[in-house]
């Protein structure tokens, strides 16, 4: 006997399952594709440069232009002011920067105060000031019973020319004066042209228009002060604790920029122009022939420990400098 068996048929799928169901993927693949985006998104450096001057702010807008600190998801925002380290010690205090590069000498007296900031690198490893004079200043000697034209009092050029004019013989406030005279090395020229003061530290690029504008060359800096370097970039305690990737991708693309000037200084030169650095391109071209060089992140704990001396700081180095961020940018050095 045939017994019809009803067919099975498939369960009815209603719209609102089908809309429900196309709903929860457009959610779930909403959700990819903003983690994708927040992952993808660059991370922000905050760098503020103590001068604008080429040798200061070159390495920054050659990594900048060149891709490098995009290579790296960062977007770096450089912030540059014609002033002394105190005030960068000042502005890292205060919250309103991750990472500064200037002279030391602040940094140093700053961080012995108990100031919770550290070295993390170098980035140029000899001075790089001249001294200049006007008139019949011309040498050494000539500087007694006159004045010096610096910028900050207890910052980079001071120590330069004080430390310096030690070496030969000369002290401070005996032999010599000190005028403080904000705005950078071009305030600094200034003063000098004006008659103000009978002698000014100089970048290489100034050296070079000076020397073209008939000024007297009296010193060479990095001659005299053969075992300290010059800028440093420093960075705050809480940055290299709650950023330290950040911190490191920063140094290695930097690090890539200055490889690419000694490599190419002429499409340096042209990038760091286009990267919002101003002057003279002639000039900075052939000042960067002086200190090219010396452009190095690397900076030693004997380096660190020599500069404290000079500062009368009897500690160890290690309080001062950490160099794990920079090894872990560029390998041991």
């Amino acid at each position: 006997m045939f017994i019809e068996r009803p067919i099975p048929t498939r369960p009815e799928i209603s719209s609102s399952s089908i809309t429900g169901r196309r709903g929860a993927l457009a959610l779930a693949l909403s959700i990819f594709l903003g983690a994708v985006a927040v992952a993808a998104e660059p991370q922000t450096v905050t760098v503020t440069l103590v001068s604008p001057s080429w040798n200061t702010g070159l390495p920054t807008a050659v990594a900048r232009g060149a891709g490098f600190f995009k290579e790296e998801n960062l977007e770096v925002r450089p912030v540059t002011l014609a002033s002394s380290g105190a005030i960068m010690m000042a502005l890292m205090m205060s919250g309103q920067t991750d990472l500064v590069v200037s002279g030391a000498t602040a940094i140093l007296r700053g961080i012995a105060r108990g100031a919770p900031v550290t070295i993390v690198s170098g980035q140029h490893s000899r001075m790089n000031y001249a001294l200049i004079g006007s008139g019949a200043t011309k040498s050494i000697n000539d500087l007694k019973g006159k004045a010096i034209g610096i910028t900050g009092f207890g910052g980079m050029g001071e120590f330069a020319v004080v430390e310096s004019l030690k070496r030969h013989g000369l002290v401070k406030d005996r032999d010599f004066t000190v005028l403080n005279i904000e705005g950078g090395t071009a305030a600094r020229v200034a003063a000098l042209k004006a008659g103000k003061v009978h002698a000014v530290p100089v970048t290489p690029g100034q050296r070079i228009q000076a020397e073209k504008d008939g000024f007297n060359i009296i010193m060479d800096v990095r001659d005299t002060l053969t075992e300290i370097p010059s800028n440093v970039v420093t960075a705050t305690k809480e940055f290299t604790k709650n950023h330290p990737d950040r911190l490191v991708r920063y140094l290695r693309a930097v690090n890539k920029g200055i490889d690419l000037i000694k490599r190419d200084k002429d499409r340096a030169v042209a990038i760091g122009k286009a990267n919002g650095l101003r002057g003279d391109l002639a000039i900075e071209r052939k000042a960067l022939d002086y200190y090219a060089d010396d452009l190095d992140l690397r900076i030693k704990k004997e380096q660190i420990g020599a500069y404290l001396k000079l500062l009368d700081v009897h500690e160890s180095a290690d309080r001062y400098f950490d160099n794990s961020f920079l090894t872990r940018a560029i390998g041991a050095y």
